[in-house]
């Protein structure tokens, strides 16, 4: 699990990191002109998405006694 959660770290920064070479041709919005926005959005979008998720299923889920 370890070597996965490293391999996952190292595309995620590699992504990052390429996104400072090989950014759009052109702009169309303001924040296209921010280098690895679109990387960066992305990541923090998926732990987002699992922070919610987590805290839902705290809330939804309950122990097996909990009606009785």
């Amino acid at each position: 699990m370890k070597v996965l959660k490293t391999l996952y770290g190292l595309v995620i920064g590699l992504s990052i990191l390429l996104g400072f070479f090989f950014g759009p041709d052109h702009a169309v919005f303001a924040w296209h002109k921010i280098p690895s926005w679109d990387a960066i959005f992305g990541v923090l979008g998926a732990l987002g998405l699992l922070a919610a998720v987590k805290g839902v299923g705290a809330i939804i889920f309950r122990g097996e006694d909990f009606y009785g």
